[in-house]
C-alpha cells in the first residue's frame, strides 16, 4: 500500500493536531498535564482519520497513536487499541512476575535461566497476540495472521480504521505522521505489518486512493463487477461500494477478467468515472500485462492484429472473425523462456492497443501459444491460476489532469 486517502483536508487536520499538542505541551484531547508531550518522541507515529457516519454529512475525527506511550494504551481523545485492555493486563500478569524475577537473576550472571525466560516470554506474546480483533468491511472480525511480526496491529492508522469500521463510518481521509521539528512528517501505511491486515479489513488491496479515484491490485478469482445472481455479487465493485457507500454503485472505470490479477481503477465520484471511462474508450490509457505462454516464442517481439467477436452459441467464448469481428490489436515483447515441471513457457509483456473482451487470452491461443492456466482457451490443472497479470497502467487524473502511472510486479 502506497497512499490511502491522504487528502489535503486530512493533512491540514494533522497539522492542526500537531500544533495543538505542542502549544498545550500535552498529547491528550482535551489537554491534560497527566499526558505531557514528553511521553512521546520523534519516533512516535500518530494518525488522524476523517469519517462520515451513515446518512450524515457531519465530519467525525478519529485520532490514534502506535503501540503504547509509557505503558499508556488509552489516552483521552484517541481510539482504543485493537484489543481489550483489561484482558491484555490480565494476560500480562500471568508470566510477568516470573519473567522479571528471571531477568534479575540473569543480570546477576545466572545465564542458565535464559531458556526458561525465553519460553515464558514466547508463551506470553502468543497469548497476547490472540487478543487482537480487527473489523472488516463486511462486518466480520479477524485475528492476527499466524507468525505476524510483533507489533502488527498496533499501528496508529490501523487502529483508526478499525474504530471507523466498527462504528460503520465511511472513511474519507487518513494520514499517519511523526512530529518532526514541530511539524507533521507524513508516512504511508507500512507494508511489513499493516499490509498483513488492511487488504482483509478493507476488502481490497489498495495501492492508491484519493478523493476521486482508487487503484487496487485485484486478486485472481475475484470478479471486477457483480455477476448475475446473489451468489455472484462479491466483486471488486461490490466491496468498494460497501466500504464507500457514497461512491457510484457502478464504480469500475474498466474491467479485468475474473481470472486475471492486477491493477484496476475505481471511482469515488460519477464525474471521475465518466472521465476515465471515456479515456479508456478513446484509447488514452496505457496498459501493460505480463503473462506466461505455453511453448516458445522464437521472435523477440511482434503484433497480433486479429478481429474477434463473441461466439453467440458458446458464451462467453470469443472467436476470430475477419468479417464481423471488432478490431483487436495486441503488441507483445518476449521477456524470456522458463521451464516449469519440464515444460517450456515464454514470459511476455503485452501492450494491448484495443480492449476487447478476453483479447489477450484469445490472441494468445490464436497464435498457438495459449496463456498458462487458461481454462477457456488453453488448459488448466487443478488449483492452477491464469498466468495473466495487469502490471502497469498510465492515465490522466480525472480531477487534476496530471499524468499518473502505477506498477504491480507479477505474482508468478
Amino acid at each position: 500500500m502506497i497512499s490511502f486517502l491522504e487528502t489535503p483536508e486530512v493533512r491540514e487536520e494533522a497539522a492542526k493536531m500537531a500544533e495543538e499538542m505542542i502549544a498545550n505541551n500535552s498529547i491528550s484531547f482535551p489537554p491534560s498535564a497527566d499526558y505531557p508531550l514528553s511521553i512521546a518522541d520523534e519516533k512516535t507515529m500518530f494518525a488522524i482519520l476523517i469519517a462520515l457516519p451513515p446518512s450524515s454529512d457531519e465530519r467525525k475525527i478519529l485520532r490514534g497513536f502506535s503501540g503504547s506511550l509509557k505503558r499508556h494504551y488509552q489516552i483521552p481523545g484517541y481510539v482504543n487499541p485493537c484489543f481489550s485492555i483489561s484482558h491484555w493486563e490480565e494476560e500480562e500478569k500471568k508470566n510477568d512476575e516470573r519473567i522479571h524475577e528471571l531477568t534479575s537473576l540473569i543480570e546477576k550472571g545466572n545465564d542458565s535461566l535464559k531458556a526458561e525466560r525465553k519460553k515464558l516470554t514466547e508463551e506470553s506474546l502468543e497469548r497476547l497476540s490472540k487478543l487482537y480483533r480487527f473489523r472488516c468491511y463486511n462486518g466480520e472480525d479477524i485475528q492476527l495472521p499466524s507468525n505476524s511480526p510483533w507489533g502488527t496491529g498496533d499501528c496508529a492508522g490501523l487502529r483508526c480504521i478499525n474504530t471507523a469500521l466498527r462504528k460503520k463510518w465511511e472513511i474519507i481521509g487518513l494520514a499517519e505522521f511523526q512530529i518532526i521539528n514541530g511539524k507533521p512528517e507524513f508516512h504511508a501505511p507500512c507494508t511489513s505489518r499493516c499490509h498483513l491486515l488492511l487488504p482483509s479489513m478493507l476488502g481490497l488491496d489498495y495501492l492508491y486512493a484519493d478523493s476521486s479515484i482508487a487503484v487496487i491490485e485485484k486478486e485472481a478469482g475475484l470478479l471486477s463487477v457483480p455477476g448475475r445472481g446473489d451468489d455472484k455479487k462479491d466483486s471488486a465493485a461490490y466491496r468498494f461500494h460497501s466500504l464507500f457507500p457514497r461512491s457510484p454503485v457502478e464504480c469500475t472505470c474498466h474491467r479485468l477478467d475474473m481470472d486475471t490479477s492486477g491493477l484496476l481503477v475505481l471511482a469515488f465520484t460519477r464525474d471521475a468515472k465518466r472521465k476515465l471511462s471515456m479515456a479508456f474508450e478513446n484509447h488514452e490509457v496505457k496498459k501493460e500485462y505480463e503473462a506466461l505462454l505455453e511453448g516458445v516464442l522464437t521472435e523477440d517481439e511482434g503484433m497480433i492484429d486479429i478481429p474477434i467477436r463473441l461466439d453467440v452459441d458458446n458464451r462467453p467464448y470469443q472467436i476470430a472473425d475477419y468479417q464481423n469481428g471488432k478490431k483487436a490489436v495486441t503488441l507483445w515483447k518476449r521477456l524470456g523462456v522458463e521451464v516449469i515441471d519440464g515444460k517450456k513457457y515464454t514470459r511476455v509483456r503485452f501492450f494491448p492497443k484495443t480492449g476487447r473482451t478476453h483479447q489477450l487470452r484469445v490472441h494468445s491461443s490464436l497464435i498457438g501459444h495459449p496463456i498458462k492456466g487458461d481454462r477457456l482457451y488453453g488448459t488448466r490443472t487443478e488449483g492452477e491460476r491464469l498466468m495473466l497479470h495487469a502490471a502497469y497502467i498510465e492515465f490522466n487524473h480525472p480531477e487534476t489532469g496530471e499524468r499518473i502511472s502505477f506498477s504491480s510486479p507479477s505474482p508468478f
